[in-house]
């Protein structure tokens, strides 16, 4: 056995079979696409201010951002449609993973320096061959969906970035196209390049791709489901169902296999895994195109980009990277930090990094303050609340620092609030007296949260 056929086989195989049975079945009474991944996936969270003028990388940014959001509309209309299809968003694939299918396949590259006499194609086995933003396979089609958020600035390189966007979208439809009917020359075959974020008016006439039909506009989200039922209707007399089950296998192996040509576990495939790492990155401030490079720069040699200012987003002090792991910060959380305020009320809504702010600003105190001072932190809530638990283990893990935990329970049988926020008081004061820890967590349970701002008061 070839390696390139070993290579494809470990595709088709080892992965995609595996996916396809395991993610891809439909179960119940669900009625539309199956969406791998699960979610629209980003590498970058943040968006720039639109009430400025953006110029030179910070409108290079942008045109990122509006990449992306055209991307999601798409997204969310595949989401919908109704039918047994399966939708692989952002698929690539190296030279030597294309090879396997196209052992054969000519170089496509513009000005290529062998010149334009035909040639095979001679990229380096690691190298990004090809793209694709959106494929649909349904039970006898498969359709692929170029897309590009271009967003046009009325200007006189309008016309040359849309015609741009049309050329590069072909390169990659063709690559796509040729490797499809590599594994079932006979499937039914779409493609299109669809521009999420503008009208066929905004354009002008001065183009032929405008009479292009496989050029799409914003209007023609709309249709979306209409064209995919149609697709299916009219190809049924076909029965390619055996061979686009195939093409599945194939397509989805290629789609999870990295450029190494191994793959993580297929768990990574699942809702759960990316709403787990789209939580992980705001943890972690990941939140700019710029953080998330930071984080993965661990490569020696790699050159490091540059990147727009976003005013919004300042890097974090180092007892955030130390302790934390907390590269950036919004300026707000920075703010808030430095602030000297005896007394702060901070208020935000759920995943606004209000805790880690005061995660930094009680670290920074703990270790820049005198022994004799305490630091207490009350929580308010239940006692199966995780959250303690993990403040307790943090803070008590960072040498120098010590920190341990009181829990004060209360019910309404046990008398009148107000005795009993005395009563705690008394107990606190004796746990601290035995107490050398730095920081004390106490955790306020049951209806004497109700009288929480009280009990702040006597301290």
């Amino acid at each position: 056995m070839s390696s390139q056929s070993g290579l494809r086989k470990r595709i088709e195989e080892t992965v995609g079979k595996k996916i396809l049975e395991e993610y891809c079945q439909k179960r119940g009474t669900t009625s539309g696409a199956i969406m791998l991944p699960p979610i629209p996936e980003s590498k970058f969270i943040d968006k720039l201010p639109e009430d400025v003028v953006l110029e030179g990388a910070n409108l290079n940014e942008k045109e990122h951002q509006d990449a992306y959001e055209a991307e999601v509309k798409l997204f969310r209309r595949l989401e919908e449609a109704q039918g047994n299809n399966l939708v692989i968003h952002q698929l690539d694939y190296t030279h030597e993973q294309y090879c396997a299918f196209l052992p054969q396949h000519q170089c496509d590259k513009n000005n290529c320096k062998k010149g334009p006499v035909p040639h095979l194609c001679h990229k380096l086995p690691k190298e990004l061959e090809g793209e694709c933003d959106f494929i649909v396979i349904g039970d006898n089609f498969v359709v692929v969906f170029e897309v590009k958020g271009l967003s046009l600035q009325n200007t006189e390189l309008d016309t040359e970035k849309f015609k741009g966007c049309c050329e590069s979208a072909v390169i990659q439809r063709k690559r796509l196209r040729n490797l499809v009917k590599s594994i079932d020359p006979q499937v039914m075959m779409y493609e299109f390049t669809i521009f999420p974020n503008i009208s066929k008016e905004e354009v002008g006439q001065d183009t032929v791709y405008l009479y292009d039909e496989t050029i799409l506009f914003s209007k023609h989200l709309d249709d979306i489901d209409w064209m995919l039922d149609w697709f299916e209707t009219e190809n049924v007399s076909r029965k390619h169902e055996i061979s686009t089950n195939i093409i599945r296998r194939c397509l989805l192996g290629l789609w999870w296999i990295n450029q190494d040509n191994n793959y993580n576990k297929l768990t990574e495939c699942t809702l759960s895994k990316c709403v787990k790492d789209i939580d992980d990155k705001l943890r972690r401030a990941l939140v700019t195109r710029k953080s998330v490079d930071d984080a993965e720069l661990k490569k020696k040699g790699k050159m490091r980009k540059k990147y727009p200012q976003n005013s919004r987003m300042v890097e974090a002090p180092d007892l955030f990277k130390v302790h934390l792991n907390i590269n950036y910060l919004t300026q707000y959380q920075l703010d808030v930090f430095n602030c000297d305020e005896r007394f702060l009320w901070v208020e935000g809504p759920a995943g606004s990094g209000k805790t880690i702010v005061m995660l930094g600003k009680i670290i920074h105190l703990a270790l820049k303050t005198p022994p004799e001072k305490r630091i207490l932190l009350i929580c308010a809530g239940h006692n199966h609340n995780p959250a303690p638990q993990r403040h307790l283990k943090l803070l008590d893990s960072i040498e120098d620092i010590t920190c341990e935990m009181i829990t004060y329970d209360y019910s309404e049988e046990d008398g009148n609030i107000s005795d009993n926020v005395d009563e705690a008081s008394i107990l606190l004061s004796q746990k601290l007296s035995y107490s050398t820890s730095k920081i004390v967590i106490l955790i306020i349970t049951k209806a004497l949260v109700k009288s929480v701002q009280g009990y702040i008061s006597k301290f």
